[in-house]
């Protein structure tokens, strides 16, 4: 969940400066097609609504890592190992498996290098602050 909150204000903070809509965005609205439910403007900013459904959604999905994370592990596991493992493994399922089987994103494998780079490092980041964030309210 820690992690995840710092994810969603960087994706935010990426849409405001861009002017386009962030990753997160144009799977919720993928979501949606696949679903046969309203289509959004594909190139819109999301306005507050919708960017409470996208952030929720995705702090949700943040929680459930958080707990397969502390399901997983054991509280002696070291932060670095089993963090940079969780956030490969979490990567893989989500961008290489999930989201293409769903039909909301295209296989991983059709990116280009750079977004393969960027995604993998986030994940890294991802699963480093989850396993850190695992430890500091392990020690509560």
């Amino acid at each position: 969940m820690t992690a995840g909150i710092g994810i969603t204000a960087l994706l935010v903070a990426g849409e405001r400066k861009s002017g386009q809509p962030s990753e997160l965005a144009a799977l919720e609205r993928a979501s949606e097609a696949s679903l046969g439910l309203r289509l959004r403007d594909h190139n819109a900013l999301p306005g507050a609504s919708e960017q409470a459904f996208i952030q929720g959604g995705h702090l949700l999905l943040s929680a459930v890592a958080g707990a397969t994370y502390a399901v997983v592990t054991d509280e002696d596991s070291g932060v670095l190992k089993s963090g940079i493992m969780f956030g490969l493994f979490f990567y893989a399922a989500m961008h290489w498996v999930v989201g293409p089987m769903l039909g909301v994103k295209k296989p991983e494998w059709r990116s280009d290098a750079a977004t393969i780079g960027m995604h993998t490092a986030n994940h890294i980041l991802f699963g480093l602050a989850t396993a850190a964030g695992a430890k500091f309210f392990s020690r509560r």
